[in-house]
């Protein structure tokens, strides 16, 4: 014994409703849900992609004869069977945004629990709302505490939290993050804060884990490198809501000294692929979607292609999402060393609207590596590129001091050798933090050229 106290597990972080009860716990009827699903998965997980699929084909016919009676959109939309399934047209934001009412259904199964509605999509200038049920919640949460046991996160770690929220949230008073577990303190911080005050309230809640956006984390990280700050006692950061990259991997590395875990989900359909514990690649959470990665000819890609990623949520019968666009981009991945059966994407690139596009008229993903725009710029403390046309990026960069003629010159050659092309460049230069979207989020490459939003 070396005096040091065991990490809680799983059963010492259940709350017993039973009154005289203490262990084993005796949880309530939600929670035992979770648990069950929970239980399932750790089987499921090992089914091999076949057998996966078989398993969600059984769903997938319940969902589609659920939605053809009771949502007057899909009565027409179905008239193939699931053998062709590749001919059913795709669900698109533009659908949500103009057909809700067609989409809700008319009745959904009591046992589903109650409905509500969830808006979203601030950040792409498309929101839509979502009606969803209690069961989706059960699944959200069980894909939740299964990325904290396949990572064997230490329950009763401090963890902090920088995004954006529904509610207000008091920054001085601590929750809870282990969901139906009981876990250490969570601190909240809303993501509009100023990227300094939030290495302030950092280093005064001195967190084990921190969960944030990429590019919130990559702003972090340059300020932290410019300033010498370490966070000794972080064990681990989480990012969501965002693209990462290698690069930012091996600053967080770098800089940090601890992984990176990402976890990919979207407000539409909950978690959709979480990092595997020993491979690194991104799981599809098939016991809840469905997840297509297509080419632009509709066709599913190969491994290594990238595609846009095609959802259909399996449990959602107030709102069917059937092979809903998401308008992100995924590269397909491969067979996992670790052994589970589910499906993997190596990474998810982008959306849409982040696409660039060469002065040939070419599409391509913009890879920016913050730590060479550094050696431009030692005092860059953010930036953001928009393509305004094929041959022309705005680049809007917050700077202090201003950088100097020959320090743009030396950015402008580092960001053509990224991007492998020539462009004509805008400089916009500032001291203060550019805005956020509606959204809370920050988008680093942003394209508004309006052909590149027909590559769905």
């Amino acid at each position: 014994m070396n005096g040091v106290p065991p990490k809680p597990t799983l059963t010492d972080a259940l709350s017993s409703q039973a009154p005289g009860i203490q262990w084993p716990a005796v949880v309530g009827a939600r929670d035992a849900a979770v648990l069950s699903l929970l239980f399932q998965m750790e089987s499921t997980q090992w089914l091999s992609g076949e057998a996966l699929r078989e398993q969600q084909d059984r769903q997938l016919g319940a969902l589609i004869d659920h939605a053809r009676r009771y949502c007057p959109f899909y009565r027409a939309r179905f008239r193939n069977d699931l053998a062709r399934w590749h001919e059913i047209p795709l669900l698109t934001r533009a659908d949500l945004q103009t057909q809700s009412n067609g989409l809700r259904a008319t009745a959904c199964p009591r046992a589903h629990g109650k409905t509500f509605d969830i808006a979203t999509g601030g950040s792409t200038a498309e929101p839509v709302t979502v009606r969803r049920t209690a069961l989706t919640q059960l699944f959200w949460q069980a894909a939740t505490l299964r990325d904290h046991l396949w990572h064997r996160r230490d329950l009763s770690a401090t963890m902090a939290i920088i995004r954006q929220f529904p509610e207000p949230v008091d920054e001085t008073k601590p929750g809870r993050w282990g969901g139906i577990l009981g876990s250490g303190p969570a601190w909240h911080l809303p993501i509009s804060t100023d990227v300094e005050a939030q290495l302030g309230w950092l280093q005064g809640v001195c967190p084990d884990i921190l969960l944030t956006y990429p590019a919130n984390l990559d702003a972090l990280l340059t300020h932290m490198h410019q300033a010498g700050i370490t966070r000794s006692r972080l064990r681990e950061v989480r990012t969501v809501s965002g693209t990462v990259t290698p690069a930012l991997r091996e600053r967080c590395q770098q800089v940090l000294g601890v992984p990176l875990t990402d976890l990919y989900s979207a407000q539409e359909v909950g978690v959709i692929a979480l990092q595997c514990p020993d491979g690194g690649l991104l799981h599809v959470q098939s016991e809840h979607v469905l997840v297509e990665v297509l080419d632009v000819q509709g066709q599913p890609c190969r491994e290594g292609e990238i595609g846009q990623v095609v959802v259909t949520d399996l449990h959602n019968f107030a709102m069917p999402l059937i092979r809903y666009a998401l308008r992100d981009w995924a590269e397909v991945g491969p067979a996992c060393p670790c052994g589970r059966g589910l499906p993997t994407l190596r990474r998810v690139v982008g959306r849409t609207r982040n696409l660039a596009v060469s002065p040939e008229g070419k599409p391509f993903w913009p890879v920016l590596e913050t730590r060479r725009m550094l050696e431009a710029i030692p005092q860059l403390r953010q930036y953001q590129f928009e393509q305004t046309a094929v041959d022309a990026i705005t680049a809007r960069l917050v700077c202090v001091p201003a950088p100097i003629p020959e320090q743009l010159q030396q950015l402008q050659a580092t960001l053509e050798q990224m991007l492998g092309h020539a462009y004509r460049w805008t400089w916009q230069l500032r001291d203060t933090p550019l805005p956020l979207s509606a959204g809370g989020k920050f988008e680093e490459f942003i394209s508004s050229i309006h052909d590149t939003g027909k590559k769905e």
